[in-house]
């Protein structure tokens, strides 16, 4: 009982911190999805347990009962965004712990002082380093949490901070129905020239329901994602099917942003090798976004 009050306590200051007046919001890079299994099935996955591709999206996710795993991921988001991240998941007696490195770049920024030609370019950077861990409280019941430290560079303007992560996912007593709920990017940035920065903090609630047919595997996720900073909502949706746990098929749909809703993508999983690519197409001339990511699971 006591495990749970601490936690419950750990949501509620969160989310009453993330609630804090009198800052501006930055660190759009953390709203990038990390991995390409998460990107296809529309970030829907915050109740997605055992899944280390959706460690960002709910760090409970992190827990699982296998053994040492390693990502990385290349994705390139729209308008020439670059995003690498590796991460590993090292199973310890109590639990799941991880450990992640991912990095941003924004190539092709013009300098202006006056308006007219350009005086060059520049690119802008962004780092974090992420912890977590994540452990089962009892048969039904998953906790996590991660803290990240955060690096950008504007020009000749620095920046550092922390965030932080927590989640917890259920297993009701319907077979195969699982709900979640996670906080995330809680924190902000020391001042860039003279003004605050905070992160983009979310709350999500969502649920995933899976079942067998023959040879094939489906979950259904849905979920709904609030930033608490600024009016942003979005609901969010997917379907994966997979045969012989070999080959999957990623469909996912979030409402909420102007340039994009739909993203698909597809998993190969050869032994212990797991390659997976999600497309996701923006509207409005901003292009299409790629994300690959090659996993190992010792």
């Amino acid at each position: 009982m006591i495990r749970y009050t601490v936690f419950a306590a750990l949501l509620l200051f969160a989310l009453s911190s993330a609630k804090g007046q009198g800052s501006s919001t930055s660190s759009s890079q953390l709203k990038i999805p990390l991995t390409a299994r998460s990107a296809a099935l529309g970030e829907s996955t915050v109740s997605d347990p055992g899944q280390f591709s959706s460690w960002s999206i709910n760090p409970a996710n992190l827990f699982s009962d296998s053994p040492l795993a390693i990502a990385l991921t290349h994705s390139q988001w729209m308008q020439e965004i670059q995003t690498e991240f590796l991460a590993a998941r090292i199973p310890i007696a109590s639990g799941s712990l991880g450990i992640g490195v991912s990095t941003n770049s924004v190539p092709g920024i013009e300098i202006r002082d006056v308006p007219g030609p350009s005086l060059g370019t520049f690119s802008a950077r962004f780092a974090s380093f992420q912890i977590g861990y994540a452990q089962n409280l009892t048969d039904d019941i998953i906790l996590g949490a991660s803290a990240k430290y955060l690096y950008e560079k504007l020009y000749v303007d620095e920046a550092s901070g922390f965030g932080f992560d927590a989640g917890m996912i259920y297993n009701t007593p319907i077979q195969g129905l699982k709900a979640g709920f996670a906080v995330t990017n809680i924190g902000g940035l020391q001042q860039f020239q003279n003004d605050r920065s905070d992160l983009p903090t979310f709350s999500r609630i969502g649920a995933s329901y899976a079942f067998r047919r023959d040879d094939f595997d489906f979950s259904v996720l849905g979920a709904w994602a609030h930033n608490l900073r600024d009016p942003e909502n979005h609901a969010q949706a997917s379907l994966e099917a997979s045969y012989s746990q070999k080959v999957s098929l990623r469909f996912g749909y979030q409402t909420g942003y102007e340039s994009r809703a739909l993203s698909a993508g597809i998993g190969i999983r050869f032994e212990f090798i797991q390659l997976d690519y999600a497309y996701v197409p923006f509207a409005l001339g901003l292009g299409d976004s790629h994300l690959f990511s090659l996993g190992f699971q010792f």
